[in-house]
């Protein structure tokens, strides 16, 4: 298409980047280019942030960050660490130029595959190289402005834990960095537990730096934090990428009363949708979030690699890395928490 090209965005165009986000009805909150600086000072990759242009005007961006590791692979992604990414353009001609231009970047960098992580379906054919999965879902609430009102959809098991939770003492409150601390010491033994590397604090702290409008929401027990998640808003919606407890905590629901409170709270602060994160369909924490009664939404995650290549599958589902997960939970916390940060930067 004449008059139409691809740029890169540094220092110049990043108001022109931000505005166009800000106005796409699809965006994520993760297009918003503060993430751009929470990924590059907490892991260091490069990033590669490509926008289309038409006649002088922004049609399209499309956020990619390099990974480069031994054990994982070299590959362009968007975006890594989080939930949503992708092409975000005002029509197939442009996301078809901004998809073209990140295959021509993979094979200039001899990368070995690209991943686009989208909230909707794409107009990539296949026999352009690029393949479609399916195996995450987020899971969204839509809210009344009345809490009370899902309350009453709750089913009793569920509000009975909620009020035992209440019962054993524990409260929820809401902070930012100097509650960070408490959320962190319970995310890494979460983590731990899970078989999975740990993200550094950090990362976390460039989240609350970098992200516009992002909460600790915390729950605690005699007087240790036994739950906590971060809260992310933009405009009317409430996403908690990011959410974990204590196991042994877990015969005092406090993670059932995490969830009921960053309800109640994400009500009276006027939102409209709680986005409860992604998760494995049909997993464990699937089946844990649909008490709450959400939407099921099902996950785009696109891939091209160059032919006879097959893109990894960095997932703990995968049997390959069976073993090392349960290695990983029998470690003790200190040494995971050592070696995590440096293993997990580069699992996307």
């Amino acid at each position: 298409m004449r008059h139409l090209e691809i740029v890169e965005v540094a220092d110049a165009g990043q108001e022109e980047w931000q505005g166009y986000v800000e106005r796409a009805s699809q965006a994520s909150l993760y297009h918003a280019l503060g993430w751009r600086d929470v990924l590059q000072h907490s892991f260091g990759h490069r990033s590669w942030y490509l926008m289309a242009r038409y006649r002088g005007e922004t049609r399209g961006v499309l956020p990619l960050v390099e990974m480069k590791s031994s054990l994982f692979g070299h590959s362009l992604v968007s975006l890594p660490f989080l939930d949503y990414g992708g092409v975000l353009a005002d029509g197939p001609e442009y996301e078809a130029a901004l998809t073209t231009a990140a295959v021509d970047l993979a094979t200039k960098r001899s990368a070995q595959h690209v991943e686009l992580r989208q909230s909707t379906a794409a107009t990539r054919p296949s026999e352009d190289g690029w393949m479609l999965r399916q195996h995450k879902a987020a899971l969204v609430i839509p809210l009344d402005a009345d809490a009370d009102m899902h309350w009453s959809r709750l089913n009793s098991r569920l509000r009975g834990k909620i009020r035992k939770a209440e019962k054993s003492d524990a409260t929820f409150s809401i902070g930012t960095l100097e509650v960070l601390s408490d959320f962190y010491r319970v995310f890494c033994l979460n983590m731990r537990n899970l078989g999975t590397p740990v993200y550094s604090l950090a990362f976390f702290k460039n989240v609350l730096r970098f992200a516009e409008d992002a909460t600790v929401l915390i729950v605690h027990r005699e007087g240790r934090p036994a739950a906590a998640a971060i809260a992310l808003r933009r405009n009317g919606l409430v996403e908690l990428p990011w959410i974990c407890s204590d196991y042994s905590q877990s015969s005092f629901y406090v993670n059932e009363y995490l969830y009921w409170s960053a309800l109640q709270w994400a009500c009276q602060s006027g939102a409209h949708e709680l986005n409860l994160g992604r998760c494995s369909v049909d997993g464990g924490v699937f089946r844990f979030k649909q008490q709450w009664n959400p939407e099921v939404r099902p996950l785009f995650w696109y891939y091209w690699a160059p032919p006879g290549v097959t893109p990894p599958e960095l997932s703990p589902s995968n049997p390959r890395y069976a073993v090392a997960i349960h290695c990983w939970k029998k470690m003790p916390l200190a040494l995971a928490n050592r070696l995590g940060p440096w293993i997990v930067r580069n699992i996307p």
